[in-house]
């Protein structure tokens, strides 16, 4: 085949499935990627998520969150994509979803429910959000789109190719931040909407909607009071009006519905909920608005207004994300095994990250002597301070679009110079 006759085929593909109906609200949509595309960059964006923030482990709890899943996903208007259901293994308040049928609830929320009806509205909520192509609209906002075109045109055909993996590589990276981020607000009303609708055709009572809601607008004011806000709060609607507008649906989707919705199992549910282990550890932090504290080593940060910061990861202190979700960085600590230089320190983390010759140079900052690194492709810029106190060496990470590497550097330059080491 010719290279001009292997374009044309692209092409043609493409015009074939630029178009498709969306399958809940039947509008017709530009839809760039195969259905075998976004489920392998729903597997990547769940390796990626589940490496930085940890899945829970306990059998009978998977079993249970698959079941229930499973329930109201045959009920969505694709049924027939293969879900997957995670618990992350964190105190945080929050649940999301990306391509390809992946879900993750963290236990924080399981918590914050009381039955399996509520459960399942939840999933529903998250179910929608896979089902309408939300996740598929953040790509193409995030300007990652076209670069898939082509894999999805030709159905995935590459995927061994490395242009392919490193592209479904950067289209899993954003769902990593959309996990703090989530989705736009009518795109998390209408989720409302179908998730109490998928709800309710599992058999569950939709009214559970409410009851949540209710129960979510307590600890909202809670967590606003404490300047402690979780992630579920940063993107959704403000809760008084999600239960406004959800018990107008209620009402719909019971006269509508011609079977009766009554499931609850609570006694279940609640057994299940007293399985979860209660509190983080210490070491995490605590995050209050822009600043971020950490007593046991004596660590402070803070971040510039627009910027938010995040200590459920497992892989670092604290992570902190821009006013894009593109922007973003950690804050880390390495025990060392003996005492090292800054020097030494970077060598070993250079080994570890795979990282050849990045432009060094030493710096003086308010927390003391380190080294600064500059590396990147066209893509994506890193800046990253590294230092030693004591038996531990600390890294601060930040990454930026390539295009917007001087909009940004300033506010990640506050960020490092604002760390203090007791």
């Amino acid at each position: 085949m010719t290279f001009r006759k292997f374009i044309s085929l692209i092409v043609f593909s493409s015009l074939l499935t630029s178009c498709a109906k969306n399958y809940v609200t039947h509008r017709h949509e530009l839809h760039l990627i195969s259905e075998k595309t976004e489920i392998a960059i729903g597997k990547k964006a769940k390796e990626d998520i589940i490496k930085e923030y940890g899945s829970y482990h306990d059998l009978e709890w998977q079993v249970y969150l698959d079941q229930v899943g499973q329930r109201v996903a045959k009920m969505t208007d694709r049924p027939n994509l293969p879900y997957d259901f995670t618990i992350i293994d964190s105190d945080e308040l929050n649940a999301f979803s990306v391509p390809g049928g992946f879900v993750f609830v963290t236990r924080g929320l399981l918590e914050q429910t009381v039955d399996e009806a509520e459960l399942a509205i939840v999933l529903g909520h998250e179910l929608t959000h896979i089902a309408a192509w939300h996740g598929i609209e953040s790509l193409q906002r995030a300007g990652i789109l076209s670069t898939l075109t082509t894999i999805g045109a030709i159905g995935g055909l590459a995927f061994g190719a490395g242009g392919a993996s490193l592209a479904i590589a950067q289209a899993a990276g954003v769902y990593e931040n959309l996990y703090l981020l989530g989705y736009s607000r009518d795109h998390e009303l209408e989720a409302d909407k179908f998730g109490i609708l998928y709800a309710a055709r599992a058999g569950y009572d939709p009214e559970a909607a409410l009851t949540f809601f209710q129960r979510l607008e307590k600890v909202e004011k809670e967590e606003e009071a404490g300047q402690h806000i979780s992630p579920y709060w940063r993107d959704h609607p403000p809760t008084d009006i999600r239960l406004q507008i959800a018990a107008k649906w209620i009402n719909e989707v019971e006269s509508e519905e011609k079977h009766p919705s009554i499931v609850y199992n609570r006694d279940k549910f609640l057994s299940m909920v007293a399985r979860l282990p209660r509190g983080e550890r210490a070491e995490k932090g605590v995050v209050q608005g822009t600043h971020y504290k950490n007593d046991p080593f004596g660590v402070t940060l803070d971040v510039p207004t627009g910027w938010t910061l995040d200590n459920s990861r497992t892989q670092s202190l604290v992570g902190f994300v821009g006013p894009i979700p593109e922007v973003r960085g950690t804050l880390q600590r390495h025990k060392l095994a003996e005492p090292m230089g800054v020097a030494d320190f970077s060598k070993q983390i250079a080994k570890q990250m795979g990282l050849q010759d990045p432009v060094s140079r030493e710096v003086d900052y308010p927390s003391g002597h380190g080294l600064m690194w500059q590396y990147g492709d066209n893509y994506l810029h890193y800046r990253e301070l590294l230092m030693v106190r004591d038996k531990a060496g600390f890294t601060i990470t930040c990454q930026m679009p390539a295009e917007q590497y001087f909009q940004y550097v300033v506010d990640c330059e506050k960020i490092m110079r604002s760390l203090q080491i007791q």
